[in-house]
This record gives C-alpha cells, sequence and structure tokens, in this order.
C-alpha cells in the first residue's frame, strides 16, 4: 500500500483555473507573503471595499495623482474661509459682477435697485434716499421730508409755512391801543402753521431756523371820516422793530391818505425778511388816526421759508 509521502505534490498545474472558491481558502490562509507585489490590481478590489479601516493612519502618496470629486458648500465649516484665504480679485471673476467696496469705491454706469428700496448710511432702512417707482424722496425715520414725483415736483412735508384768517367785524385803531405803530394782536387770528412755527400774542409768528422767509398781508379798510388821518401805512414788523432802514424810518405802503368816506381798493403788502431761529415777524400797520377801519373776517396773513 502506498503511503502519503510516495503521492506527488498538487502544485498550480495540478489546479483547474477558476476552480478554487473563497470556500477551498482557509481564513487567514492567504498572508502579505503570498501576494506578489503588484498581484493585486484595482480590478481586484471591488468598490467600497478599502474603508478608512483598512488604511494606515499615515500614507505616503508622494509621487502619486490622487482625483477627488468636485468640492462642493457641504465640504467647508461655517466661517472657515475668511477674507485673507481668499486672493486678490478671486471673488470678482466668479460672482458675474464687480463688488462696490464699502470703503469708497466710485461707480460709473446706471446703478438698478429694487422698487421700495432705501438707501441708507446704516441698517436704519427707515432714514435714507428711498425710491419708489418713479418717485424720489428722502425719508426720515418712515416719513418723506423732500420728495420728487414722477414730473419732478418738489414737496417738503416739514417746511416752515403759516397762514391765517382774521375773524371779527369792524376795528379801530383803539382796538390796538390807539394812532400809531400797533400789532394787530386784537384780530383773533386762526392759524395754521407746520415745520416748527409758533405763534404768541395772537399775531407774532416766530421762526425755528435761519432763513429767508416771505411775508404776506392783506385786508379790507374803510375811513369813515372828511379827515385825512384815516390812512395807514402797511408794515411787517421784525422783532417788533419797526424803524429799520438806515435812516431810522420805516418801509411801508401808505393807504387811503386822502381817501374819505370810502373804502379803499384794497390792502395788500408782502414783505421778504431774514430772520434768525427764535425770531417773529408780525403785522405792525400805523394808524393816523381813529378814523380809519379795517375788517376782521377780510385779513388774511401768511408766510413760509425762501431759503
Amino acid at each position: 500500500m502506498a503511503n502519503y509521502s510516495t503521492f506527488k505534490k498538487i502544485n498550480s498545474e495540478s489546479i483547474v483555473d477558476a476552480s478554487l472558491t473563497a470556500a477551498d481558502i482557509g481564513t487567514g490562509a492567504v498572508s502579505a507573503g503570498k501576494i506578489g507585489g503588484t498581484q493585486v490590481t484595482s480590478g481586484k478590489i471591488a468598490g467600497g471595499a478599502v474603508t478608512s479601516g483598512k488604511l494606515a493612519s499615515t500614507l505616503d502618496i508622494s509621487g502619486k495623482t490622487v482625483t477627488y470629486r468636485p468640492i462642493i458648500s457641504n465640504d467647508f465649516a461655517n466661517s472657515a474661509i475668511s477674507g485673507t484665504q481668499l486672493e486678490s480679485g478671486a471673488t470678482v471673476a466668479n460672482v458675474g459682477y464687480t463688488p462696490v467696496n464699502t470703503a469708497g469705491d466710485s461707480i460709473t454706469g446706471q446703478l438698478i435697485v429694487a422698487n421700495g428700496t432705501t438707501i441708507s448710511n446704516n441698517s436704519n432702512t427707515s432714514s435714507g434716499v428711498h425710491i419708489n417707482g418713479q418717485n424720489i424722496s428722502i425719508r426720515e425715520s418712515g416719513t418723506d421730508r423732500l420728495a420728487f414725483d414722477t414730473s419732478g415736483r418738489p414737496t417738503q412735508s416739514n417746511h416752515p409755512a403759516w397762514q391765517a384768517s382774521g375773524n371779527g367785524g369792524w376795528r379801530y385803531s383803539n382796538s390796538y391801543g390807539g394812532p400809531g405803530w400797533r400789532e394787530l394782536d386784537d384780530m383773533a387770528w386762526n392759524y395754521s402753521t407746520q415745520g416748527g412755527i409758533t405763534t404768541s400774542n395772537n399775531c407774532r409768528v416766530t421762526v425755528p431756523i435761519a432763513g429767508y422767509y416771505y411775508c404776506y398781508l392783506q385786508t379790507y379798510w374803510y375811513n369813515d371820516s372828511n379827515s385825512t388821518n384815516g390812512y395807514t401805512h402797511f408794515h411787517i414788523a421784525r422783532n417788533g422793530t419797526t424803524a429799520e432802514l438806515p435812516s431810522g424810518r420805516t418801509n411801508h405802503q401808505m393807504f387811503a391818505y386822502g381817501l374819505r368816506n370810502n373804502y379803499t381798493p384794497s390792502i395788500a403788502t408782502s414783505y421778504v425778511r431774514y430772520l434768525n431761529a427764535g425770531q417773529y415777524v408780525t403785522p405792525a400797520p400805523y394808524f393816523g388816526g381813529n378814523q380809519g377801519r379795517q375788517h376782521g373776517n377780510h385779513s388774511y396773513w401768511c408766510g413760509y421759508l425762501i431759503g
């Protein structure tokens, strides 16, 4: 009987190609020493078979080419890339437009903003230049202070201005203290004001800011005597001063001199006064006597800031 040592040893030629399966190989039988240096190629490794646990903690990939998928936004932690990591001009070539430097770049061409935009110098979007369709305004705390409509017409919501209508019937100079320069403080003026205008003493209008102001006064006058003393000089005084000319006299207009027992055609006078903030203007006519009278219900007095 033949013993084991007399049998021919099995070599690679004795194994039919593709006849060995994984079940025919013992666990741990194939060690690194059994595999040729270049025998395991990429085709021998199943997709996903090599995980991070199969890799050494350090790999030498010098001289190797590593191909990676495109980098996406999820590959970066929040705030991972700051301005110092970007090359100068790197973003300009990729955003599709040229960003404006808030430190003081200049812009050429047309600047287009969305309808309803308020251009502001801080985060307070209720104040600044507001664009609404074809209308442009300068806005403060949500209120348009200076606005231009589609035809270029300006409106100012807080422009200093006033108007007042008188009340009551006829008044002689004695209603204001007798002949001479008098304020029309017994007229019971009914005021409408805006822009910080204030009133006092019933006839005085105090302005909030310095500038040139246009002032206008009109009334209804009757000389009911045969005396020339029924005349009047109409004047609009600044801070109660009448003698304002270099000569010490008063610039005024004269009405009803020599016009007896009759109405004047009209009394209307206007002035441009420069006023400092806190100064006032007031209707201050001169009464030649107590024969002339004016009608409260036919009196009107107004003004506004020119600039």
